[in-house]
């Protein structure tokens, strides 16, 4: 990680450590290329987590896939089961169509917010 808590930059997708609240700024473009280096940072996040939810601020994500969102589903899944909550900041609007479509906006542990 660097001074300004970024854990992940390769061009294409960077990652950052936030605190407060604890999660992770994400900017740019989850895909198959990038879709590792999600896992690891979200990986990462739970034993970070203070119990007040772990939030994901992806309003600089550009595009995000199917596979990169199920990464953060998992996660709220994991989550869920222990009563702690994910919540995704700013989601496109594409990402929201997707978790409409295939059942996940209502699942327990996930939160999903505009700003």
């Amino acid at each position: 990680m660097t001074a300004d808590g970024t854990t992940y930059d390769d061009g294409v997708l960077r990652i950052v450590s936030t605190t407060d609240p604890a999660g992770l700024r994400l900017a740019g473009e989850i895909d198959e290329s990038t879709y590792h280096a999600l896992v690891t940072a979200l990986s990462r996040l739970t034993a970070v987590d203070g119990g007040e939810g772990l939030h994901l601020d992806l309003s600089g994500v550009a595009f995000c896939d199917a596979a990169g969102l199920h990464a953060m589903v998992r996660l709220a899944d994991r989550m869920g089961q222990d009563g702690q909550a994910v919540v995704l900041h700013a989601p496109s609007a594409a990402l929201r169509v997707m978790l409409r479509i295939v059942g996940w906006e209502d699942l327990p542990g996930l939160v999903v917010v505009d700003r």
